[in-house]
């Protein structure tokens, strides 16, 4: 009996050492955090894509075919203003009509954008920025009558269409300006045929908005005419017209006309995007124009 109580005894204490596990509860852990703070510099950037655009092949009088083109705010602020311009007045330095050599001509002068508001409206391509120059031939059948001191005359020249136009300056003569408060821009909407009724230009609707030293700057605002909503630059000595939309450099933001590219803001991330065409008039000679650069300009 004694025997069989010590081994009780025994069993006992083994079945007390398995079963204090299960008595037996794990401490929870010990939460820690950490705070991060990241300070983003202020700088503004944008980026453009493609870099390069190439029209090949190109028919004069038609148009060469939309390519797409992006402007993205990469910078860390938000890009309130955005403008471009073609540097066609660097490129065609002087008058290049008569020349059968393609590189007188700036490629920059043919380029054409509607922006991404533009789609969704009823805008329409506008030129990035085009020169027209005085024909120094004699035009028959013209009727300058409408300009108080007419003193040079040209075509706009739209890929298969060109419209007559005419420039007056503040006196007749060697002394003649056409950057001064009362000098004129005129524009015949009908397209030129050659009789007189298609080279009447008038200045009906086109507003002379200011002046500077080497401009007189002009917006179109006529219904049914090809530069309706233009802004036109007659230069200093009146032998050279420059056509835009979406310029704003100092010379040329004077003109009521003249807009931004964006109608919204750009927040950082944000895409401007734009469809480019060209608007080959005839009368081009054969071969690679003079390359153009567009030059994308954020505020």
């Amino acid at each position: 009996m004694i025997i069989n109580s010590k081994i009780k005894k025994i069993l006992v204490l083994i079945l007390l050492a398995f079963s204090l596990p299960m008595f037996v509860y794990a401490a929870p852990p010990a939460d820690k955090t950490a705070t991060v703070e990241v300070t983003v510099e202020e700088y503004a950037e944008i980026t453009v894509s493609p870099t390069t655009l190439n029209w090949s092949s190109v028919n004069t009088g038609s148009t060469g075919g939309w390519k797409n083109l992006t402007v993205t705010n990469t910078g860390t602020v938000n890009v309130t203003d955005l403008y471009v311009y073609a540097d066609t007045l660097t490129d065609e330095v002087t008058r290049p009509y008569g020349i059968d050599n393609p590189q007188v001509y700036a490629a920059g002068g043919v380029i054409t954008i509607i922006n991404e508001s533009g789609f969704a409206g009823s805008e329409k391509f506008y030129f990035a920025g085009r020169a027209e120059w005085n024909w120094t031939e004699y035009l028959t059948n013209t009727d300058l009558s409408n300009l108080t001191y007419p003193v040079s005359a040209g075509f706009f020249k739209n890929t298969s269409r060109e419209y007559f136009w005419a420039a007056g300056a503040n006196s007749s003569g060697d002394n003649s300006l056409c950057n001064q408060t009362d000098s004129e821009f005129a524009l015949d909407d009908d397209i030129d045929t050659g009789v007189v009724g298609t080279r009447t230009p008038s200045t009906v609707d086109i507003v002379h908005d200011a002046s500077n030293k080497q401009w007189g700057i002009f917006s179109v605002n006529r219904a049914g005419s090809p530069l309706n909503g233009y802004c036109v630059a007659v230069n200093r000595t009146c032998d050279k017209i420059y056509i835009y939309k979406y310029d704003k450099r100092a010379l040329f933001a004077s003109c009521v006309n003249s807009q931004f590219l964006n109608t919204h803001q750009l927040t950082p991330g944000q895409v401007e995007s734009l469809t480019l065409d060209i608007f080959a008039p005839r009368g081009l000679p054969a071969g690679t124009m003079k390359q153009a650069t567009l030059t994308f300009v954020a505020s």
